[in-house]
Parts: C-alpha cells; sequence; structure tokens
C-alpha cells in the first residue's frame, strides 16, 4: 500500500518509528516531514499528507502530532479526505470499514508505542464494508462537493451580475464579451423568442404536415447538417413516428456508401426531401440536395413541378436554398428567423417541421418550452435553470474541469449529439471551450482525473442514465454532479431552452462569442480550396504523414496526452453497428489506459459538432483522424467531382487547418475496410499504458 506520512515536532519520534516499520511490511512510504523536533505548524503537513491522498487514488496517510486531533481537524479541511483521531484499536478499525477513513491521526504524546502500532497495523489491514456504509460516504462526499461548488458557482454568480447576465441577453444586448470584432453577429438573439414566435405558427406547421400525410408520403429525408439537422435527429430517434405518419431520417453524410444505403432503403414516390441549411450554400448538403434532385427529377421524366412536390426548404430567406427552392417549385420553403443561429435553432422550423411531420405533438413541446424560457427569467441566480447550469460549467471550465461528460437514458441518448455540437461550437474558440463528452461509456471513479463534470439527464420512469452504484462511487470519489430528470419525452421543448440558455450564459462568463465559428469557417474554406484544386487538376493532395493502422506510431502519438488532455477520434466513412462497436472499444481502452477523456465522431457530421472547440479551443486535444478509400463511389450532378472526393476533400480541409493551429493530428487509413483496419487500429493500441 502507499502511504503518505508527515507529523510536527511533537509527533516526530513515533513518526519515525511508524515509517522504519511500515517499510519493513512492506509499504511504499512517501514522506513529507517535519525531520526534527524544532517547533513547527502541523496544519502545513497536515495539507501535504491531505492533498497527496487526495490526488493519488487508493493511497493512504498517517499523521502524528501531539494528541492526532490537530492533524485531524487540519487534513479534514482537504475536499475527499476523512481523517479520524482513534483512541482504540477498534475505533480505527470501525473508522475503516464504517467510515471509509483515508488519514489516521495519531496523538505522539497521548498513546504508547505498542498502542500506536496496533492501531496502524488494524487500520492498514481492514476494508471498508461499503453497502449502507457507501451510501453515506457518498452523502458526504456530496456534501463536500456542493460546499465547493457553491464557492465557485458563487463567484461566478457576482461576475454575472457584473456582466448584467441574464437580463443582458433577455435585451438582446450583444456588447461587451459576446460580440465578436471579426464578424458582427450582435442579431442572433431570436432564438430567445422562437417558443413564443412558434407558438403562432404551430397551426400553419401542423396543417402542412397533415397535408404531406394525406398526399401519401410515408418517408423524410432531411438533408443538413450541424444544428440544421440534430435537432430533428433528435426527435427521430426519441419519438419515432406516430401510426400513419412520416419516418424521418437524417442524412449528413457525404460517404458514398451511406448515401446508397439511404437511396436503396426509400421509395421515391413517396419519400420528402427536407433541405435543411441557415446559409443555404455548405458543399454537402448542395451535393446531397442536387443528387437526390436528379433522381426524383428522373423518376418523373423531367417534370421539375412534379419533382419539386417531393422536397422543402428551411432555410433563412435570400439564401441560395430559397432561390433554388423557388426555381424548382418546391413543395413549400419555411423561412428561419434571420436572427437565429443553426446551433440555436432546435425550436425554429428546424426542429418543429420534422417533428410535425412524424405526428409528434409540436403545441406540447413548445409549450414545455415556454415553461423553460419564463423559468430563465428569474433574476436569482439559484433559480434560474439556465443560469444554474450555464454558471456551473464555465466556472468548473476556469478550474481545470472542462470536460461536460454526459450521461443520459438510453431513451435519450441522442440529445447527447446535439449537446454537444452546441456547447463545443459555442464555447470553443479564443484558446477556451467546454469539450462535452457524449456516449463515452462510465467507469469506475480511477478512471477518471479531476477535470470532469458528470451531467446527468434521467428520464423518469425510464432505464437508468448510469447505475446508481456507478454514481455513488463518483459522488464519493468526489466529482461534481448535476442532475436532470425529465417528466416525460416532451419535456425535450424544455431542454432544448435550458440547454442553448445556460451555454449563453457559460460563453458570456467565458467571454467568447456563442454565434461565431471563425476555425470552422476556416475548414470550410480550405474544403472549397481543395475541390478548385480538383476541378482544375482532377485530383486531391496526398495526406503527407498518413499511416497504418498498425503502425507503432499510433501509440507514441496518443501517449502524448498529459494530464487534461482529451482524445478525439473523427472517422470519414459511414457509421454502422460494427464501426460503432469499434470505435466504443478504441475510446474505452484509450480511456481505461490513460484516464483520458475521448470523443468519437464521424466525418463530416464531425466537423459541425466539435470541429470549432478542436481548432479554436485550448489546444488540448490529441487527434487520430481516421480515412478508408471508396469502392463503390457516387457522382456530383454538375460537378467534376464525386461524393467520394468531397468526403476526401473534408477530411484533408480540417486536418489542414488543425495542422495550422498547432494540434497535434496523425491521419490513419484504415484502408478499403474500414471494420479491418479498425480491427487492426484496436490491437496496435492495447500495449498503451504497458
Amino acid at each position: 500500500m502507499k502511504i503518505y506520512t508527515g507529523c510536527d515536532h511533537a509527533g516526530f519520534a513515533l513518526r519515525n518509528k511508524l515509517v522504519d516499520r511500515m517499510l519493513n511490511q512492506g509499504h511504499e512510504v512517501v514522506d513529507f516531514g517535519t525531520n526534527s523536533e524544532a517547533a513547527c505548524d502541523y496544519p502545513e503537513f497536515a495539507a501535504l499528507v491531505a492533498n497527496a491522498v487526495r490526488t493519488d487514488v487508493g493511497s493512504v496517510g498517517v499523521l502524528v502530532c501531539a494528541t492526532g486531533h490537530g492533524t485531524a481537524i487540519a487534513a479534514g479541511k482537504v475536499r475527499g479526505i476523512r481523517a479520524f483521531a482513534p483512541n482504540s484499536v477498534e475505533a480505527a478499525r470501525l473508522s475503516r470499514f464504517d467510515n471509509n477513513t483515508n488519514v489516521l491521526c495519531l496523538g505522539g504524546r497521548i498513546l504508547a508505542e505498542s498502542d500506536a502500532f496496533e492501531i496502524v497495523d488494524t487500520w492498514l489491514s481492514t476494508g471498508f464494508a461499503g453497502g449502507r456504509h457507501g451510501r453515506r460516504i457518498a452523502k458526504i462526499s456530496a456534501m463536500e462537493t456542493a460546499a465547493a461548488l457553491n464557492f465557485i458557482v458563487e463567484s461566478e454568480h457576482l461576475r454575472l451580475a457584473a456582466k448584467g447576465v441574464p437580463a443582458r441577453l433577455w435585451a438582446k444586448d450583444a456588447s461587451g464579451p459576446t460580440s465578436s470584432a471579426r464578424e458582427d453577429r450582435s442579431h442572433n438573439f431570436g432564438w430567445l423568442d422562437a417558443p413564443n414566435d412558434m407558438e403562432r405558427k404551430l397551426p400553419g406547421i401542423a396543417a402542412f404536415a397533415d397535408e404531406v400525410r394525406k398526399a401519401g408520403f410515408r418517408r423524410a429525408v432531411l438533408l443538413g447538417v450541424g444544428g440544421s439537422a440534430l435537432p430533428a435527429e433528435v426527435l427521430a430517434r426519441v419519438f419515432g413516428p406516430a401510426a400513419g405518419w412520416l419516418n424521418v431520417f437524417v442524412l449528413d453524410c457525404t460517404d458514398p456508401a451511406a448515401i446508397a444505403a439511404v437511396e436503396n432503403s426509400i421509395d421515391l414516390e413517396r419519400t420528402l426531401f427536407v433541405v435543411a441549411s441557415k446559409s443555404g450554400a455548405p458543399p454537402e448538403v448542395c451535393a446531397l440536395e442536387r443528387y437526390f434532385w436528379a433522381k426524383v427529377l428522373q423518376r418523373w421524366a423531367g417534370d421539375a413541378s412534379h419533382a419539386g412536390e417531393h422536397f422543402v426548404a428551411i432555410t433563412d430567406a435570400g439564401t441560395e436554398l430559397d432561390k433554388r427552392a423557388s426555381a424548382n417549385h418546391y413543395r413549400r420553403v419555411f423561412s428561419n428567423a434571420s436572427d437565429i443561429s443553426s446551433r440555436f435553432s432546435a425550436l425554429s422550423y428546424s426542429g418543429l417541421v420534422p417533428a410535425a411531420l412524424m405526428g409528434i405533438d409540436i403545441g406540447r413541446l413548445v409549450a414545455r418550452s415556454k415553461t423553460m424560457a419564463a423559468a430563465c427569467r428569474e433574476t436569482t441566480p439559484t433559480q434560474n435553470p439556465g443560469v444554474t447550469l450555464g454558471t456551473l460549467m464555465s466556472a468548473l471550465a476556469a478550474i481545470g474541469r472542462d470536460k461536460l461528460t454526459l450521461f443520459l437514458s438510453p431513451e435519450l441518448a441522442p440529445l447527447g449529439a446535439w449537446i454537444e455540437q452546441l456547447v463545443a461550437g459555442a464555447t470553443g474558440k479564443q484558446g477556451r471551450g467546454i469539450i462535452p463528452v457524449d456516449g463515452e461509456p462510465p467507469c469506475a471513479p480511477s478512471g477518471y482525473r479531476s477535470d470532469r463534470l458528470f451531467v446527468v439527464v434521467r428520464l423518469r420512469g425510464g432505464l437508468p442514465a448510469v447505475q446508481p452504484e456507478q454514481l455513488e462511487a463518483i459522488t464519493t470519489a468526489g466529482h461534481p454532479v448535476y442532475e436532470i430528470e425529465l417528466g416525460d419525452k416532451y419535456d425535450l421543448g424544455a431542454e432544448f431552452f435550458r440547454w442553448e440558455f445556460a451555454t449563453a450564459v457559460a460563453a458570456s462568463l467565458l467571454e467568447v462569442n456563442p454565434f461565431d465559428e471563425p476555425e470552422a469557417v476556416e475548414a470550410r474554406q480550405a474544403t472549397t480550396r481543395l475541390l478548385e484544386g480538383y476541378r482544375q487538376t482532377g485530383k486531391l493532395p496526398s495526406a503527407l504523414g498518413a499511416v497504418d493502422p498498425a503502425d507503432a506510431a499510433i501509440v507514441k502519438h496518443v501517449a502524448t496526452a498529459r494530464p487534461g488532455d482529451y482524445l478525439a477520434v473523427d472517422a470519414f466513412f459511414q457509421a454502422t453497428p460494427e464501426r460503432d462497436r469499434l470505435l466504443g472499444a478504441i475510446r474505452t481502452l484509450c480511456r481505461d489506459r490513460l484516464r483520458l477523456a475521448t470523443t468519437v465522431g464521424y466525418g463530416p457530421r464531425c466537423l459541425h459538432v466539435a470541429g470549432q472547440l478542436h481548432k479554436g479551443g485550448a489546444g488540448t486535444g490529441v487527434f487520430l483522424q481516421l480515412c478508408s478509400s471508396v469502392k463503390a463511389d457516387l457522382p456530383v450532378p454538375d460537378e467534376p467531382f464525386t461524393f467520394g472526393v468531397l468526403r476526401d476533400a473534408q477530411g484533408l480541409g480540417d486536418l489542414e487547418v488543425l495542422q495550422a493551429r498547432g494540434r497535434r493530428v496523425l491521419r490513419v487509413d484504415c484502408g478499403p475496410d474500414p471494420d479491418a483496419g479498425l480491427t487492426k487500429l484496436l490491437q496496435a493500441l492495447r500495449i498503451l499504458g504497458s
């Protein structure tokens, strides 16, 4: 066992004898002094031992002063330390068995040497009972964590008051830290009004959805990326279609195999295509729209007016998509308010039109969002759910707990990706940011460093977001945990607003603009340059330094991660259940071996989810960009390049900006069979930490 020891002048003689005895018993002992009988102050040595035990999971401490009481009081001031000064062997045993004490304090002037030896031997050899005692220790740890968090969050509340937040948010005042010198985004607060504004538009949305259903459509494919697409995916996967309504699927991937799989699964005559984009011109959305427009137009023998009945646009007025929709006689164009950015658009047409197509009661969704919006107007910070969550996220990020680790009930799991794109994109810039960790399975507390904030989102009556004993262990270890419970699935309307408001608050405290994305724009510009080069030369540049999945360089690259870093694995190929399993195994292995927070994403979705954070954040990421060759490609209508070329250009553009920003990134070529490549990569990483 590893034992940290310390003493003052009154405990010097006994401490020396105890150290000799513990070393002879085979323990590893680290002694912090004092080293003489000259008068000194016991709190200094108690603090050294207590902090060492707190940060070294599994270790214990032994302190000696005149009575043991002074060091016990001092050590107990360190969060996570349960210090005790026993007056008998049985008290020492019970303090370990019942109370899981981790620092033993002895009185050098009141204990006989033989008694001290017996107390220490008994204490070290006794294990913790757990069970009901574990529940009680968890409550003590929760009290400590809550006290520490309250102190930190109260400081943030003072900063909020000084900034005039949340009143300034509701006043739509973009002056100060949330404005951007690079781009005027001062008119991006329309999401605050969305619950009220959209309520007036609900009858029209519902009538449209009913019209589509009665016209015989049974599938809808949403072509979009990022915040324009993820709300629909959350609602589609959480609710699913009501009987007789449309099954909605989100396609935001440029991998030819993924596109072919969607095409082969649908009946064009009964499929509606929802093209969603705020800007109206992302390359993947344009390419997907052209591809399926050509397919539908061919099905209707070139009759554009008939083909247009299969298409709906959700965009801002005047965009290229708006113009194309008009020219091609789309069935409907839903014009979102121009002052709603895509990341904050869940409660706009972006989320509500797909919801209505599925037969979801959009009135109930909006009503729940209105209730949350009203709560977020509360001026007392502790009574405002958006301010509470936002200040917690920013306060903990400021002290190094910037890994927002999400545990969600399985029924709500799709919400994690939406939260990830919102928080990462809004806060990850100017060398700062909150790093959402979605989909990482829970583990023992020893697998986590002190860089985590855990947020549990559970559905009442649903499956547990995390097993109670696991959550209890995480809490007992002193990690901060924030819990949210949804009464039913319609509370997603409230959660969309809570997280939007909380993220805006956190961005304000981090002093970044939540609405811009400069580094993500750079990556898109790099992709555009690569595609223009392809138009001229017929080829893309090779990625220098790409390695085989079995290359030893991968282990060396991942092992560069330091405490507080995170690993991001981005796979630029089609998602499948088997690849989900393999990528999950890879992230879990790296997390367990290196105690490293991990994220996983598929390209190009990952560019719109966490791409801004990866390139504009604090630079603590270690990146593996996985690529593969294309077996069967598909053309992009009216372009010389294919979808495979577009997918690769997006990956290479992202790689270019990551490298330009000095990020630690390695490109791994998984070859023509991604499953085989991932299997090789998993095997290669098994030597991590050995």
